[in-house]
């Protein structure tokens, strides 16, 4: 019977006003074993932590994130789409390796959902290289739909040789590419449907059990279970460490987290990739959050507005709350404003007329920018004729003055010119 812990979630990244990401120093104290680390806060696209981020890695089976979207790209039904399994497409294939067990079903036909269970939960290379003969027509054919797809997701230290992730020299990634590859397959309807999946029992099969024990709170005791976990992959080579590709919501607040290169003894057996990553869970739910830096009261400027008896000072206020994820004590001092806004308007004025616009900053990381509205609505008290009276008051007195010497002149000019007829007579 299968048992499934299925989360379904809208994995559109939202942009709450935020623009793009910077460099900004979130203070994580937080010591990795993993060799390459990177740490993104999804609600804003912060990246909180990183360790050699850029440094070419052996991903492993994190690979399988990208012959996941390759074939969701490329096949539309994923139910009634069903692959023939041929024992050319398995060739070559390490018995010891991990699979879906393909090898006892040669010749039959799998839909291609029930591959895709098999490539992301017990990491299946036999499902890797059967999705790639059928999509691609051969392996080297699908990793160049793998690359092309890498380069046009904007990974630069990026070069994929197969679907699986076994070892080849020329296979690598970086914990920055794998993050945008994670990213887009958060995107694809069904993808964390599936690796959120704990067991799940094809047609035919033995169940599936995912190798990500951060889902399972009965594997291994529990040592590696954490309850905010979603997905996505993980990975083990000798030459990679253990690899590992989740992401964690907690109360709303969503990371994604890569760990590449974790050392590993089958000694020791300790998974430190899945350590890592719940620690550095821990400390951004601990001490990061969404933090209300200016709020739609906030009077970020204030306008002189004309044609109200009395004057007025009109305060001009944020569209909607300015918002991001970061330290719960972060430094107030490196919040960089910047405002562009009217010095003057004409009554009558609504509540939510545009009077300019916010810049935010905070470090390098650019949080957007938004209207500045008006507070209130604002009357007209005075008539434009008064308000030009009143504004130009001392034009009008001097014509006033001007005005009244022309008359005085007038009529002195009109008496002098009668006191002359007068004399003539």
């Amino acid at each position: 019977m299968k048992r499934i812990t299925a989360l379904v979630i809208s994995v559109m990244i939202l942009c709450v006003s935020v623009l793009s990401a910077g460099a900004v120093n979130y203070g994580c104290d937080i010591s990795t074993v993993s060799e390459a680390v990177y740490l993104e806060n999804l609600n804003n696209g912060a990246v909180v932590y990183e360790k050699n981020a850029d440094q070419r890695q052996y991903p492993a089976s994190t690979t399988k994130i990208m012959t996941f979207i390759i074939t969701a790209e490329n096949v539309s039904n994923w139910d009634e789409t069903l692959v023939t399994i041929t024992q050319n497409a398995l060739e070559g294939l390490d018995p010891d390796s991990t699979v879906m067990g393909l090898s006892e079903h040669i010749g039959e036909q799998v839909s291609v959902r029930d591959l895709l269970y098999g490539l992301m939960l017990p990491s299946g290379n036999d499902a890797a290289l059967a999705l790639a003969e059928h999509v691609g027509g051969s392996i080297a054919a699908f990793a160049e739909k793998m690359n092309a797809k890498a380069a046009e997701l904007g990974c630069t230290g990026t070069h994929f040789a197969n679907p699986h992730g076994l070892f080849d020299a020329d296979h690598y990634s970086t914990a920055r590419d794998m993050a945008l590859i994670a990213k887009h397959a958060m995107t694809i309807p069904g993808f964390m449907e599936i690796c959120n999946t704990v067991y799940y029992t094809p047609d035919g099969f033995d169940t599936l059990h995912n190798t990500n024990y951060m889902l399972d709170e009965e594997e291994e005791g529990g040592v590696y279970y954490y309850p905010y976990t979603q997905g996505i992959k993980t990975g083990y080579l000798e030459e990679a460490g253990k690899c590992l590709v989740t992401s964690a919501d907690k109360d709303g607040a969503r990371y994604l987290c890569v760990c590449l290169g974790a050392a590993f003894t089958f000694e020791e057996n300790v998974n430190y990739a899945m350590k890592d990553s719940a620690n550095l869970y821990d400390w951004a739910f601990e001490n990061l959050g969404e933090q209300t830096l200016f709020s739609p009261t906030d009077s970020l400027a204030s306008v002189d507005v004309k044609y109200v008896r009395g004057g007025k000072k009109l305060s001009a206020v944020p569209e909607k709350a300015i918002t991001a994820y970061l330290p719960n004590d972060y430094d107030k001092s490196l919040l960089n404003t910047e405002v562009t806004c009217v010095n003057q308007v004409e009554a009558p004025v609504k509540k939510g007329d545009v009077l300019g616009t916010l810049s935010v900053k905070y470090d390098d990381l650019d949080l957007g920018t938004v209207n500045l509205l008006a507070a209130e609505d604002v009357e007209r008290t005075v008539s434009p004729f008064e308000a030009f009276i009143t504004d130009n008051i001392v034009l009008v007195i001097a014509a006033a003055v001007v005005l009244l010497a022309v008359i005085v002149i007038l009529v002195l000019m009109i008496r002098k010119r009668g006191k002359a007829q007068t004399h003539k007579h």
